[in-house]
């Protein structure tokens, strides 16, 4: 769409660069792209409540338990990224080929107090919105396809893992009196 603008996110320099040169052989002027990683861009330089929806296609697994936690999606870092869409209207489109991942997502999605998510059965109405999901669904993979988005008047505004995430003082209760602290 010529008239809304639009901002691409890559970590990876070859695809990054891929992008690049696709834009301008379009001659795509509503586009910028940006190199790096997004929770760090998001969590630094793009404003709340910026976007009409945020698609994540795709993105990588970290299919190893021990690499879990650099997930784009994952309940740590789910408010992050709802953070970026219009509280009225916004919504986030997802889709992966991993299974595990994708069910992960969708449980993460789901327990969040602020938002409703919709699995899309049979694609997107438009087709496959990028190559690998062409490729993929020429080679008959199952691709998980989800569409989230808030809820209007929601109580809490934090998944509950991630609002336990920040929650760093400890109960007053469990403090221990000033009078047993000792000082060095």
């Amino acid at each position: 769409m010529p008239d809304r603008p639009f901002l691409g996110v890559e970590i990876v320099s070859k695809y990054f660069r891929l992008a690049v040169r696709r834009a301008a052989a379009r001659r795509l002027d509503n586009l910028i792209l940006l190199r790096g990683e997004a929770l760090y861009l998001t969590s630094t330089l793009l404003p709340e409540a910026m976007a009409r929806t945020v698609h994540i296609y795709f993105p990588d697994p970290w299919p190893k338990s021990r690499h879990h936690r650099r997930r784009l999606l994952d309940p740590r870092t789910v408010d992050l990224v709802l953070s970026l869409l219009e509280p009225s209207s916004g919504r986030l489109c997802f889709a992966t080929d991993h299974v595990e991942y994708g069910e992960a997502v969708v449980e993460t999605l789901e327990r969040h107090p602020a938002v409703e998510v919709e699995r899309l059965v049979g694609g997107w109405p438009e087709g496959p919105r990028t190559n690998y999901e062409a490729k993929f669904e020429e080679r008959g993979r199952h691709i998980l396809r989800l569409v989230a988005g808030l809820r209007t008047g929601a109580a809490s505004l934090l998944h509950p893992a991630g609002r336990e995430a920040i929650l760093v003082a400890p109960a007053a209760a469990d403090q221990p009196d000033s009078a047993s602290r000792t000082s060095s």
